[in-house]
C-alpha cells in the first residue's frame, strides 16, 4: 500500500453541507470529509473508468478488508503544514498561545522576565502537529463567505414574482484559494491511475453542494508518495520512546454492536451495583483484525489501567453513511464519537499504534471515519 498526500486547492467556493438548515441558511463545514472525496472520485470513476472503480472496490461499505483505497478528511492547511483536530483535554493560553500544563489554571510561560499568568481555553478547529510537540499554537484559519441566491423559475427562466411563496436562500461557503491537506491510502498498483482520477474529478465533477451554481471545483497539486511499511516503521520508532500517550480522534469514529452505536471507548467498573458490572470495551477485536490484516502488524491496544479503568474524554458527533450504491446519497445517520476525543493508552506496542494512525479504527474507515493519532498528554 502507498500513502498519497497532496495539496487540494479550492479554485471556486466550496459548500460542504452539515446536513442541517436554519431557515433559508445553509452552513458549511470548514473541512472536506473523506466521505465527500470518496463520493466525488467514486461517482467520476463509475461513469468514466468502471474498471478502476471495480478494482478499488470503492463502493464497498462494510468489509474494509476488501477495500483498495482509504480516503481521509482533508483539513485546512496552516501555511504549508497539514493540520489535525486538537485534543479536547488540551488548554492553550489566551494571551501567549502556549500549551498549558494539564492541572494548571494559569499560564506559567515567562514573557519579558515575568510569568504570563493568563487563563487558558480549549481550541476548536485545526492545529499543526508541531503545536502539540513544541507547545506553541499554530492554528489554521480560513475565510468563509455568505452569498444570497434567488430561485429561478423553469418557465421564463426568471425569478418568481410576488405571487409565489419562494424565498431567496443563503449559502455559506469556504472561499476560493483555500488549501486543504489531502491524504489517502491506496494499493500501489493503482496509485498513478488514482492521481489522474483525482485531478480530473476535481474539475469535471467537483465536490460538495451547489455545483450547478459554480461551487465545488478543486485541483490537486504537489503529490507525494510513501510506502505504508516505511511510514509505519518510522512512526513506530517515534512512538516507542513516548510516555503518557493519548489516542486522539482526528475525525468522527463509529463503534457499533448490532447497529447500536457507542459514544465512548468503553465502560468502567461500577461500585455497589446489583446487576452485571463487568466493564466492556467498545473497540472490538473485529476492528483490530482489520488493521492487522491490512498492515501486517501484530499487537493489542491496552486501554485499561491496573484497576481495570478507562481514562477518556469524549465529545459526541454525527456520522453520515454515504452510499455510492444508492445514487451517491446519504444512507444513514449515525451518532458516534466526535473528533478531538481522547483515550489514555496503557502499554501498547508502537507498531499497532502506527498502523492505526495509517488506517484508522472502527467502521467506514475508507470514508475518513475513525482516523486517529497519538500524542503525549494527560487526562
Amino acid at each position: 500500500m502507498i500513502e498519497i498526500t497532496a495539496v487540494m486547492a479550492a479554485i471556486s467556493s466550496l459548500h460542504i453541507g452539515t446536513g442541517k438548515k436554519i431557515g433559508t441558511f445553509s452552513k458549511t463545514l470548514e473541512y472536506v470529509p473523506g466521505r465527500t472525496i470518496r463520493g466525488m472520485v467514486g461517482y467520476y470513476l463509475y461513469n468514466n473508468n468502471r474498471e478502476l472503480f471495480d478494482k478499488l472496490r470503492i463502493n464497498e461499505d462494510k468489509d474494509m478488508k476488501k477495500v483498495g483505497v482509504f480516503f481521509k478528511d482533508a483539513h485546512p492547511m496552516y501555511k504549508d503544514k497539514f493540520t489535525v483536530v486538537p485534543p479536547v483535554s488540551f488548554k492553550w493560553c489566551k494571551k501567549c498561545n502556549h500549551l498549558m500544563d494539564y492541572e494548571s489554571t494559569e499560564c506559567q510561560q515567562v514573557l519579558d522576565g515575568n510569568l504570563c499568568l493568563h487563563e487558558g481555553k480549549k481550541e476548536n478547529g485545526f492545529v499543526t502537529k508541531d503545536s502539540l510537540k513544541t507547545g506553541v499554537l499554530e492554528k489554521a484559519s480560513l475565510n468563509t463567505q455568505i452569498e444570497t441566491k434567488c430561485p429561478i423559475m423553469r418557465s421564463g427562466h426568471a425569478s418568481p414574482d410576488s405571487g409565489y411563496d419562494i424565498s431567496p436562500y443563503n449559502i455559506e461557503s469556504v472561499s476560493s484559494g483555500t488549501n486543504f491537506g489531502f491524504r489517502c491510502i491506496v494499493k500501489e498498483d493503482f496509485a498513478d491511475e488514482l492521481k489522474s482520477a483525482l485531478c480530473e474529478a476535481g474539475i469535471f465533477s467537483g465536490l460538495g453542494g451547489y455545483r450547478s451554481r459554480g461551487y465545488g471545483l478543486v485541483i490537486f497539486e504537489k503529490f507525494r508518495e510513501k510506502q505504508v511499511d516505511e511510514l509505519i516503521e518510522e512512526r513506530s520508532n517515534e512512538l516507542s520512546g513516548k510516555h503518557d500517550l493519548l489516542m486522539v480522534t482526528n475525525s468522527p469514529m463509529i463503534l457499533r454492536d448490532d447497529n447500536k452505536s457507542f459514544i465512548g471507548f468503553g465502560t468502567n467498573p461500577k461500585k455497589d451495583c446489583r446487576q452485571d458490572c463487568n466493564p466492556k470495551d467498545y473497540i472490538s477485536e473485529d476492528y483490530f483484525s482489520v488493521v492487522r490484516e491490512l498492515s501486517g502488524c501484530n499487537g493489542i491496544l491496552k486501554i485499561r489501567d491496573d484497576n481495570d479503568t478507562i481514562a477518556q474524554r469524549i465529545t459526541g458527533g454525527i456520522a453520515r453513511g454515504w452510499s455510492i450504491k444508492h445514487r451517491n446519497k446519504v444512507s444513514e445517520i449515525i451518532p458516534c464519537i466526535g473528533a478531538g476525543s481522547c483515550l489514555k493508552i496503557n502499554g501498547s506496542g508502537p507498531e499497532i499504534l502506527a498502523a492505526m494512525e495509517v488506517y484508522g479504527i472502527g467502521e467506514m474507515i475508507n470514508s475518513g471515519y475513525g482516523d486517529v493519532y497519538f500524542t503525549e498528554g494527560r487526562l
